[in-house]
């Protein structure tokens, strides 16, 4: 923490000191306005965006200090909305985390962050540790009632199963839910149209056999069986993890009452399932893992050599999952591959270390053989990285010049913290690597018309037949290719989950500013032709890849809405949130419109004078049914 007159001696005494790393705060727009477009959007686009983000950073407290923020996804939480009917644009946004800002206002020091604190001391962590302990009871019944206790700010999911009890106590309709999540279970129920916060849970209100700390921001959705897919890790000395559905509710079979049970899968299996024999040949480590594959027939949950220290009972010494983390090189990266038919766990490939914050996506399919042999496939591409790096790089987004504040005379901490790629003599953060990988041989443990559980009951014949379980267990080899570079954020044509596809976009490298390995993070978009690969720089004249990039801007993840009679897959639009800072040094921040197949500009419409960063997308159609999910 401190004063404004540190940074600013003409600061006034009701307002926040500028921020010693280059954050600043976004105001909130709580009634909607009607946005200037430029240009003109297709009239087939009627709907509504949600973006989820993060808005506020410097946090005046009542002594006149204030409290600054020093990591992006620390950022108060703040939700923006787009509603797009015949041509306009209305907007309007909220700051969802005023219980957060008021636990900041108290030194509440039971707060978990991603970024470290650089003002806590080794005395100060030993508090928390007994704070976190002393207060576990009385923070979940706060987090009861109180909407914005907690800070939820990534992923942004409309349509979501609540179960029986959340709606009976929000008032919200079945399919209504408009839900935001994170990295661990804690999720958000807000308005879908003030964006007011309702409701904060975890995924025991929906059933208590959820338990858990951590769970991956991005679902995976079945639109053929209406199925949410997650999965849950149980932190401590001997970690636990379970996969689980929430599916539809079961029809009402005539003349019996109305089910009022907790959303059950269509396939009839229960809400929650285990993952199974989660065997393997080394003792499994809880890593960090923001996102997962899936198919028609697998769940495939990565093991990223990026562990949680301690098995993450070091977060409560910390209260930072940053200082958390740790890279461990001489460990394989692991991808447990899970039978959705049956839950159970059936397979683990291993592949050289490396990490990813976001899977795009993933199919199935049997492969004919010579012979007349057929093998199982599982295809399932990545933004991957060679190392953790660019987790450092992540502290640079959204940041503004300081205007040359000398951090080391900023009292009583220095601002400066020592990350990982501070010691590197070269300093390189590669972009991403659009990487395809094959998992073959995988198990087939039966058919779609057989009994789910037939194969997993043994016989008094099995008991001697060791192969049949070992063979589940056996360690194999994933392979890869590079399909694409620079490629983060990815998004593509939802009507392709699950399946082949050709085109995905995401953000990219801006030509126009310094790259990752300089520590900025400044963003174009793309668009990847996976068909026809090139693997030089996107920016050769060869290449496939379709950029927009202008100066001075800065581009958030893409979002793909499809046309709703395309016949090719890249027959629709992309909408991002563009920061812009123009010449004579203000900022402005725009929605922007391309026309996804030839990637030119249709429309924007400016938001307002700051810049906002903002993380992921979801869009509903005029019924409030959620066509592009993230």
């Amino acid at each position: 923490m401190i004063t404004p007159a540190e940074l600013n001696p003409n600061a006034k005494l009701n307002e926040a000191a500028p921020s010693p790393v280059g954050f600043k705060n976004v105001p909130s727009i709580d009634s909607p306005i009607t946005l200037k477009v430029e240009g003109k959007i297709p009239s087939w686009v009627n709907g509504t965006m949600y973006r989820s983000g993060t808005g506020k950073y410097n946090i005046l407290l009542d002594d006149g200090n204030t409290f600054h923020i020093g990591h992006p996804f620390d950022g108060l939480a703040m939700l923006h909305r787009f509603e797009i009917i015949n041509g306009t644009v209305k907007y309007n946004s909220r700051h969802t985390s005023h219980g957060v800002e008021r636990r900041i206002g108290q030194r509440d020091p039971t707060l978990l962050t991603f970024g470290p604190d650089p003002c806590k001391t080794i005395f100060g962590r030993m508090q928390t540790v007994y704070h976190h302990i002393s207060k576990f009871g009385s923070n979940a019944a706060l987090q009861e009632n109180d909407s914005e206790f907690d800070m939820v700010n990534v992923t942004i999911t409309p349509n979501f199963p609540l179960g029986e009890t959340l709606e009976k106590e929000t008032g919200i309709k079945r399919g209504e839910a408009l839900v935001v999540k994170r990295d661990a279970n804690t999720l958000q129920v807000v308005d879908p149209e003030t964006l007011k916060p309702l409701k904060m849970f975890t995924y025991g209100h929906i059933s208590k056999k959820l338990q858990g700390q951590l769970c991956a921001s991005h679902h995976q959705y079945d639109e053929d069986t209406d199925e949410y897919v997650n999965f849950m890790v149980r932190l401590g000395p001997f970690p636990t993890f379970q996969t689980f559905t929430l599916g539809p509710y079961l029809p009402t079979p005539p003349g019996e009452k109305e089910q009022v049970e907790a959303p059950q899968p269509r396939l009839h299996q229960p809400i929650w399932r285990h993952l199974g024999a989660w065997k393997t040949l080394e003792a499994l480590k809880p890593s960090y893992i923001h996102s997962f594959s899936m198919t028609k027939n697998y769940i495939i949950i990565p093991n990223f050599p990026y562990y949680y220290s301690f098995g993450g009972l070091s977060a409560i010494y910390y209260s930072s999952a940053y200082q958390t983390f740790y890279w461990d090189e001489t460990r394989h990266t692991l991808f447990h591959v899970i039978d959705r038919h049956t839950g159970h766990h059936v397979a683990t490939y291993e592949a050289d270390p490396c990490f990813s914050f976001h899977t795009a996506n993933a199919w199935d399919e049997d492969i004919e053989l010579p012979g007349g042999q057929r093998e199982r496939v599982i295809y399932m591409d990545y933004c991957m990285y060679e190392n953790t790096d660019i987790v450092d790089a992540s502290f640079e987004l959204g940041k503004t010049p300081t205007g040359g504040i000398d951090l080391d005379q900023v009292q009583p901490a220095r601002y400066r913290f020592d990350k990982l790629t501070d010691h590197k003599e070269e300093h390189q953060i590669s972009p991403a690597q659009f990487r395809r990988y094959r998992l073959g041989q995988v198990p087939v443990t039966r058919q779609p018309h057989e009994d789910p559980e037939a194969f997993w009951k043994p016989s008094w014949r099995d008991t001697f037949r060791f192969s049949k379980w070992t063979r589940y267990n056996k360690r194999r080899v994933a392979s890869y290719e590079v399909i694409g570079y620079d490629l983060e954020m990815p998004r593509f044509n939802p009507r392709y989950n699950m399946k082949p596809y050709r085109y995905c976009y995401g953000v990219c490298e801006s030509r126009f500013a310094p790259s990752y390995a300089s520590g900025a993070v400044v963003n174009g978009l793309i668009k990847l032709d996976l068909d026809h690969i090139y693997l030089g720089a996107n920016t050769d004249p060869e290449s496939t890849a379709k950029i927009w990039d202008e100066p001075g801007c800065s581009c958030a993840e893409p979002i793909f809405i499809p046309h709703p009679e395309a016949i090719e897959e890249d027959e629709g639009v992309i909408m991002s949130i563009v920061n812009t800072t123009l010449q004579d040094g203000s900022e402005s921040c725009f929605l922007l419109i391309l026309d996804a197949a030839s990637f030119t500009e249709l429309a924007r419409a400016t938001i307002g004078a700051f810049n906002a960063i903002t993380l992921h997308s979801s869009f509903v159609d005029p019924c409030g049914r959620g066509i592009a999910v993230n």
